[in-house]
């Protein structure tokens, strides 16, 4: 497989532990990928899209994310609609699940780490030029909402598929004030974990207060 940076293929049942072992590792950041579909998925992307990773950062760091979060949402205010609905009292997300079938739940057989030669967390979508179909963002768009969040919450990208992001978080919400407005901007980022997910953006919210893990997915 022709990918354009080192890819580590470990059991999905070891995946976790690898990924947090290879963290150590120095001029590189690890990434769980996925399957072999998913691998060669993000490889197509990566072929397809002509604009160098040096590039697309300098688009990122052009994209104010307060400002994108802002024009999205009005762009199409009724598709973004930003009724909060009640608040509920679930579970905090603190689970990386990018290296289980979403179907049973269990490991799959085999995953993939990429060690990305980038120095910051943030960069990552903008290396693998993630992105551009159907609602989810373009790679620099990605990029700056992840520097973003990096600067207000401690992001790590831990997991990208062809349709997945998975982030840890090091300093997440701590109040329902915080985990609201949180969750607005993830709802306008990426509106399928609400209208296909916790249907609410209180809900979500209440995943998001003191949650180490977030997700996102786009059909």
């Amino acid at each position: 497989m022709d990918f354009q940076c080192e890819l580590i293929k470990v059991a999905g049942k070891d995946a976790l532990a690898t990924y947090q072992r290879l963290k150590t590792k120095t001029g590189v950041i690890p990434v769980i990928l996925g399957d072999n579909d998913d691998v060669e998925s993000i490889t197509e992307v990566m072929d397809y899209v002509t604009d160098s990773f040096e590039h697309i950062l300098q688009q990122a760091e052009d994209i104010d994310a307060l400002e994108w979060f802002e024009k999205r949402q009005a762009q199409d205010a009724e598709y973004y609609d930003l009724t909060i609905g009640e608040w509920q009292d679930l579970s905090p997300s603190n689970n990386i699940s990018v290296h289980l079938d979403i179907l049973s739940g269990e490991p799959k057989p085999e995953v993939y780490i990429a060690l990305v030669p980038v120095a910051k967390s943030w960069m990552i979508p903008a290396f693998l030029k993630i992105g551009g179909w159907n609602d989810c963002p373009i790679a620099a768009e990605h990029a700056a909402i992840f520097k973003y969040w990096d600067e207000c919450y401690g992001i790590i990208v831990a997991g990208i598929t062809a349709d997945v992001i998975e982030l840890e978080i090091q300093r997440p919400p701590t109040t329902r004030e915080q985990a609201l407005q949180l969750a607005e901007q993830q709802f306008i980022y990426c509106p399928d974990i609400v209208y296909q997910g916790t249907q609410t953006i209180a809900a979500l919210a209440s995943t998001l207060l003191n949650g180490r893990v977030w997700f996102f997915w786009w059909d």
